[in-house]
């Protein structure tokens, strides 16, 4: 990984140069607090004063990397694909210390559309949240080098992995004119911790047969990530596990099954991407 955002923030990154537009993409540490407006980070003053927190979290996330309002999805384990582009970055964005009341948080939680992925063709700087599910971040170079890439971001859960959510984010990415598709998986359950019924796997390999894995206790596993790529590649898309880790080893990271099995903190990390112009070359 070269040139990547030097943060504490970040658990892992990565930087690509396509012509004059420098693409970051990164995965959000325990470090940058809780993302998910929905989640009660249970520090204490209710779902209020966590709410509140959260836009903190995300305002100091922007300004460290120099980047933002981040969009953010109302994420429900499905296959919708929102535009940031429909929304002006004003009704989305943390606010100052003084605006960040119950009261924004509130607004920013009911404007976010519903969707589990995002694509922006004005490099719109994007967020995906998860806690054991895969963040996968996007980016579709294009054919004039001078046109911003296209970017997306994709949630992709057991769910929304089996019902397609990355091969229609992947699609859609295509109509707006992405060429080459690089993917990045990033921290997420993986198959040797991620245990599910005998049933739920034998559903789930029947539609995606890289996803059968067994557990370090030998007991009937799904690995994501390995469904995720076969996907992504059998789409004509480059993927990179770099940035991967399993959030219920790694403890940088939040963990659903974490919070609920071993009493960890719960919180959303984020799969982010945005894009910086270089300097233009002096005459």
């Amino acid at each position: 990984m070269s040139n990547a955002p030097k943060t504490p923030l970040l658990a892992t990154a990565d930087t690509r140069i396509l012509g004059p537009w420098r693409v970051r993409v990164g995965f959000t540490s325990r470090e940058a607090g809780n993302l998910g407006l929905h989640v009660d980070d249970e520090l204490g003053g209710g779902v209020d004063a966590s709410m509140v927190r959260t836009l903190n979290h995300r305002a100091a996330l922007e300004e460290a990397l120099g980047a933002g309002p981040f969009f953010y999805l109302n994420q429900v384990h499905g296959v919708e694909v929102a535009r940031p582009e429909d929304y002006a970055p004003a009704s989305y964005a943390p606010g100052t210390p003084a605006e960040r009341t119950v009261e924004r948080a509130r607004a920013i939680a009911k404007l976010a559309p519903v969707a589990d992925a995002a694509v922006s063709v004005e490099g719109r700087p994007l967020a995906i949240m998860v806690a054991d599910c895969i963040p996968v971040v996007l980016v579709g170079s294009v054919e004039d080098e001078k046109t911003v890439p296209v970017l997306a971001v994709a949630h992709a859960g057991r769910r929304g992995l089996l019902d397609g959510v990355l091969q229609t984010t992947v699609a859609r990415m295509r109509e707006l004119g992405a060429a080459h598709i690089t993917a990045w998986l990033g921290p997420s359950i993986c198959g040797a911790c991620y245990e599910v019924p005998e049933a739920m796997r034998a559903e789930s390999t029947e539609l995606i047969p890289q996803v059968h894995s067994v557990t370090g206790a030998n007991t009937p596993g799904l690995d994501l990530p390995a469904g995720a790529r076969a996907v992504l590649e059998a789409a004509g898309v480059e993927v990179s596990t770099e940035c991967a880790r399993c959030t219920y080893e790694e403890p940088s990271v939040y963990s659903h099954r974490g919070f609920t099995n071993r009493g960890e903190k719960p919180g959303r990390i984020a799969g982010l991407v945005w894009v910086e112009k270089l300097a233009e070359p002096a005459e």
